[in-house]
C-alpha cells in the first residue's frame, strides 16, 4: 500500500492514475486503504488524494473540498476526471449536490461551468435543479450561461417559467454565444418532436 500512496505525488499523470487504480482495488478488501488516504488528505489536500478516496469510500467534507477545487483546475483531465467523479457520488450523496448548487454562488468561473455539468448529470436532483439553473442564467461568465442554457434544452420536461427565461436569454442576452444557444434551446423545447 505505502509504494501506492507514495505514488499519488508523483508529478506523472500515468504513474498517479495506476496509484489511484491499485488502491481503489485494494481497498476492496483492506479498509486501512481508506484511513490511510484520510490520513494523508489532512496532511496535504492534494488532488489525487481525494480523487482516490472519493472513489472508495462516502466523500467527508474535507474531501469534497479538495475535488471542487480540482473542478477549477486550469488540467482539463482534472477538471474532466473530477467531474466523472463529483456526478457518480451526486447521485448518491445528497450533499455532494447541496456542495455543488453552492459552488454556483462561490467558486470561480470554470468551477460554476463544471457545477452545472455536474448537477445536470446527476438529474436526480428533482424539483430545485431548474430553479438553481434559472439563476445561473444571470451568471457574469458567459461560459457558464451557455452551459446552463446547453443543460436546460437537454431537461425532459421544460416549464413555462424556463421557456420563457430561454426567450429573454435568446433576445437579450449580450453575448452572442449565450444567444444563440439559447435560441438552439428554445426552438428545440418547443419542437420535441
Amino acid at each position: 500500500m505505502e509504494p501506492l500512496l507514495d505514488a499519488l505525488e508523483e508529478p506523472d499523470k500515468g504513474v498517479v492514475r495506476h496509484a489511484v487504480e491499485g488502491l481503489v482495488a485494494l481497498a476492496a478488501g483492506e479498509p486501512r486503504v481508506a484511513e490511510a488516504l484520510a490520513r494523508r488528505l489532512q496532511a496535504n489536500s492534494r488532488w489525487p488524494v481525494a480523487y482516490a478516496l472519493g472513489q472508495i469510500t462516502r466523500p467527508s467534507a474535507a474531501c469534497l473540498e479538495v475535488l471542487v477545487r480540482g473542478l477549477g483546475s486550469g488540467d482539463q483531465d482534472v477538471r474532466w476526471a473530477t467531474q466523472l467523479l463529483i456526478t457518480d457520488r451526486g447521485k448518491r450523496f445528497p450533499e455532494v449536490g447541496s456542495r455543488l448548487e453552492a459552488l454556483l454562488g462561490d467558486g470561480s468561473p470554470t468551477q460554476r461551468r463544471m457545477a452545472v455539468y455536474c448537477l445536470r448529470d446527476i438529474g436526480a436532483a428533482g424539483a430545485g435543479l431548474p430553479a438553481v439553473f434559472l439563476e445561473a442564467l444571470r451568471d457574469p461568465e458567459p461560459l457558464v450561461r451557455v452551459a446552463v442554457i446547453t443543460s436546460l434544452a437537454k431537461a425532459p420536461a421544460a416549464g413555462a417559467g424556463v421557456l420563457d427565461a430561454l426567450r429573454g436569454a435568446a433576445a437579450d442576452d449580450p453575448d452572442t454565444r449565450v444567444r444563440n444557444a439559447a435560441a438552439f434551446a428554445v426552438t428545440r423545447l418547443s419542437d420535441p418532436g
